[in-house]
């Protein structure tokens, strides 16, 4: 599995190379990225959700997703009580906004599906799409509060964010075709497959043409990264697996838990960074460092998962 992950971290890089390579060429820019954005998280995700629900789900796996989901939400939890936590003096107040979101936010969705799915192919993605349910809300719901302390999220704008998530949409459709015992013709079933196939090598060139922004470093900066590095890379993936093992999960439930953990910061740190006037450098370097770094840390998880299976 270690190799096969490997493999695919190699892949990986190569499709970030390759949106990297296209913005400075500038056949991709801003505009072209905010539609493959658009297209990834409206359409391309959607698909892959609904197509592996459709053709993977039954009633055993509808138990285990549950035990994931749970899983999820404890860890999320506790992942937002450590923020309320005062932060080192490393960090002045516009970077330490960009710490906690960073705690709470892994780019699972973009980076963390591809790598699930290559490793566990339409069952992975089920898997991480639920465990992912948490995050997406904590994304939106407490982004926007951490990077502009005046904003106040109710229970109601929860709702709405949740109610009219297109994931989360394209999960409950499924599981009503599925138990429903409605047949996707198979033609259009097909189509839709294919289109969510779509979606790895989409949203990681994405994800490469948005590293390719400059970015100016400094000495400062670097002590704060490397620390946002050693705990949402490390340390909080090492966490997720021990709380794994003391509850005796399955070799796969615990690998994509741990594996999704130890994902890369969220690319919306540094929308909301630029949309708030935060810090959107450090918030961009942030992003930039996770996302290389997780191509190594992630193997190095994975062969420690494999040591106690």
């Amino acid at each position: 599995m270690t190799e096969s992950l490997i493999n695919t971290q190699i892949t990986i890089i190569t499709y970030l190379l390759i949106g990297f390579l296209l913005y400075k060429v500038k056949m991709i820019d801003n505009k072209a990225q905010l539609f493959m954005s658009d297209m990834t998280i409206d359409v391309l995700l959607p698909c892959s959700v609904f197509a592996s629900f459709v053709s993977s789900m039954t009633v055993d796996l509808l138990v285990s997703l549950a035990t994931v989901l749970i899983f999820a939400i404890v860890l999320e939890t506790a992942l937002y009580l450590v923020t309320k936590i005062p932060s080192s003096k490393l960090f002045d107040p516009s970077e330490e906004s960009v710490l906690h979101y960073s705690e709470l936010v892994s780019n699972g969705g973009l980076v963390g599906t591809p790598v699930v799915e290559s490793l566990f192919g339409p069952l992975g993605v089920m898997y991480c799409n639920v465990f992912m349910i948490p995050t997406r809300i904590m994304a939106f719901s407490a982004g926007e509060s951490i990077f502009n302390p005046a904003i106040k999220k109710n229970m109601k704008d929860i709702v709405r964010s949740v109610s009219t998530n297109k994931v989360l949409l394209a999960m409950l459709l499924g599981l009503a075709f599925v138990f429903l015992k409605i047949k996707v013709p198979a033609p259009v079933f097909s189509a839709i497959q294919k289109t969510g196939a779509c979606l790895s090598p989409f949203s990681l060139i994405l994800v490469g043409s948005m590293l390719a922004q400059k970015i100016h470093l400094n000495l400062h900066m670097m002590k704060g990264v490397s620390l946002i590095v050693l705990i949402r890379l490390i340390l909080i993936p090492l966490a997720a697996l021990s709380v794994c093992l003391m509850m005796k999960l399955d070799f796969m439930s615990t690998a994509v838990i741990v594996l999704l953990m130890g994902m890369p910061v969220g690319m919306t740190c540094a929308s909301f960074a630029k949309k708030y006037r935060g810090n959107e450098e450090f918030a961009s370097m942030v992003v930039l460092v996770t996302t290389l770094l997780s191509t190594v840390t992630l193997v190095m998880m994975m062969g420690v998962i494999e040591m106690f299976f």
